[in-house]
């Protein structure tokens, strides 16, 4: 799935709320979109419908209420599995780039410092320019620098020693693994949803509140309706925090980054 523009960008806006409020408004949106609309139209009818109409309309909901479910547990899935490998994938990185800055601390040369100081440089331009919602597919300017100039300096190690070699030959493999870690990384960073996903979400929810239109307006068609609507709410609210992960309640923690800046690579 790719990052969804436009529709999905603007409702993102709800993300930069705290997470329970965020998630209390989606609920009351849905609520309000689906309540207001039954009692104004159904007030305005007035006349009771058919039995046989009302039949009708009750299969037809049913039909693509199902559908409807089943399309909000898929995505959901979905988004969840997407969200869980970028936990993962972000693990592996921040454990590859302590390996290599151990190995730096065994190798007792004087490129150390200069190498340790490039390595922090790159967990920097991480942060800074890669946790973002403006960063581009292949990832920034300054992460892709600075990668490149560790990379170099640690190709051009001159392994004086049998333990140098060895861990010029790990440090080498565990660039590769940093580079296949954040290709992976910004991969899944950009893996949103594509807008015709809300655009069935939301003509589904219509669909079904619009067959509420057959029963009179009564507290406890009111209140299952108010009900389906904040489900409905309250899903959708998940799967866009889900799609989104540099802000609102489901955003990745990157403080393992960071400790590794002060712990391993004694920044201040």
């Amino acid at each position: 799935m790719g990052r969804g523009t436009g529709q999905e960008e603007s409702m993102a806006a709800i993300l930069q709320l705290p997470g329970w409020l965020g998630g209390v408004l989606a609920m009351l949106a849905t609520i309000a979109a689906s309540v207001l609309p039954f009692v104004l139209v159904r007030g305005w009818l007035s006349d009771e419908l058919p039995t046989r109409t009302r039949d009708v309309v009750e299969t037809v909901a049913i039909r693509i209420g199902t559908v409807h479910g089943l399309i909000l547990a898929l995505v959901f899935a979905e988004a969840q599995s997407a969200h869980t490998s970028l936990q993962q994938d972000v693990s592996k990185e921040v454990a590859t780039i302590e390996h290599i800055a151990l190995q730096l601390d065994q190798w007792n040369g004087s490129e150390e410092d200069a190498l340790r100081k490039q390595l922090a440089a790159y967990i920097a331009a991480v942060l800074q320019s890669e946790w973002q919602r403006s960063t581009p597919m292949n990832g920034s300017r300054e992460a892709v620098r600075a990668y490149n100039d560790l990379d170099a300096g640690v190709l051009n190690l001159g392994a004086e020693t049998p333990q140098q070699q060895s861990l010029r030959a790990r440090m080498i493999a565990n660039m590769d693994d940093l580079q296949d870690h954040r290709k992976a990384r910004l991969s899944l960073f950009h893996r949103g949803l594509p807008s015709l996903f809300w655009w069935m979400a939301l003509t589904g929810f219509g669909i079904i509140a619009g067959c509420f239109l057959v029963f009179p307006v009564t507290p406890v068609h009111i209140a299952i309706l108010s009900v389906y609507g904040a489900y409905t709410g309250l899903a959708l609210y998940f799967i866009l925090a889900l799609s989104h992960p540099y802000a609102g309640p489901a955003a990745i923690d990157t403080s393992a980054y960071t400790m590794v800046l002060n712990d391993e690579l004694k920044t201040p």
